[in-house]
């Protein structure tokens, strides 16, 4: 059960149309790489050689139908951060028009980073996507997988075309890796792909204002901007039992107090399949950008 939240500095930040282009095309230069690791569940897989070596990442911090996504490489050298950029997972697929962050990612160069993307809407919108509240445990969805051929991005007339193949199987996965999450975390699996309701934020429109008001003022002054997944464990009786923040991007100075906000959160707690209340998760991310 996860929601997107976003604060926003009020500086404007031009976009850059996208023009059409030939696209750099890059085949796959081994299989998925499938990493098991204590916050989170990441599926990478390298494309080109040598020189030309670029990088894809998908990373899911909990079950969700959307994931973050990470590409680098020297193919997205001319792309700016928070431009246009437009993504599509398939040649019958209308572009969807993004704007990520860029940075240097590794030894593999300049990246491209999503904080969730999804291969049916592109970049979630904002304050949208929760599933709070709704039955069942929202997944990555193996069907769009299989329609899922490739991962492309064009910005400013450069367009990068990454040949994934179906990616339905990477997403199942996924899914599997993010249900043994919840297991770590001491949560009920089976309850959660069963339930009625998720937990239900009931005091979300207050305490969102004060998470995007707080801007963290030393972050801010230096324009540094960031995304952190924020996990919550929803106790039965709706008590936040304890709440996590993790840094999904590098930062210096960005933390965020969203933890501390959440001690004040009230919740109807998620109910399972027979209607009992039980204990639960929540999670959301939040992205801290400069606009």
């Amino acid at each position: 059960m996860h929601r997107t939240l976003a604060t926003l500095a009020a500086l404007a930040t031009a976009t850059t149309p996208t023009l059409a282009a030939d696209p750099v095309v890059l085949q796959p230069n081994g299989s998925w790489n499938l990493d098991y690791a204590d916050e989170k569940c990441l599926l990478t897989r390298l494309f080109g050689e040598g020189k030309d070596t670029h990088f894809l990442a998908f990373q899911q911090y909990w079950p969700a139908p959307e994931a973050g996504v990470t590409v680098a490489g020297p193919g997205f050298d001319r792309f700016r951060s928070l431009a246009r950029t437009d993504v599509r997972f398939s040649e019958t697929q209308t572009p969807f028009a993004t704007t990520p962050f860029t940075g240097t990612v590794g030894s593999y160069g300049p990246g491209v980073i999503f904080s969730n993307l999804r291969p049916d809407r592109g970049e979630p919108e904002q304050n949208v996507t929760g599933e709070t509240g709704k039955p069942g445990l929202p997944q990555l969805d193996p069907t769009l997988g299989k329609q899922a051929v490739f991962l492309e991005l064009a910005q400013g007339g450069r367009t990068v075309r990454l040949e994934t193949g179906p990616m339905d199987a990477a997403f199942a996965a996924l899914n599997a890796c993010t249900l043994d999450l919840l297991r770590d975390w001491g949560l009920d699996p089976e309850r959660h792909l069963t339930a009625q309701n998720g937990p239900r934020w009931r005091n979300e429109e207050a305490l969102t204002r004060r998470i995007v008001a707080n801007y963290p003022r030393d972050a801010r002054m230096q324009g540094e901007q960031g995304i952190m997944r924020m996990r919550v464990i929803v106790a039965a009786d709706g008590s936040v039992e304890s709440c996590t923040i993790i840094s999904a991007t590098k930062t210096e100075r960005l933390e965020s107090p969203a933890c501390e906000v959440m001690q004040r959160a009230q919740f109807d707690p998620a109910r399972d399949a027979n209607g009992t209340p039980f204990r639960s998760l929540y999670a959301t991310s939040i992205t801290y950008r400069m606009r």
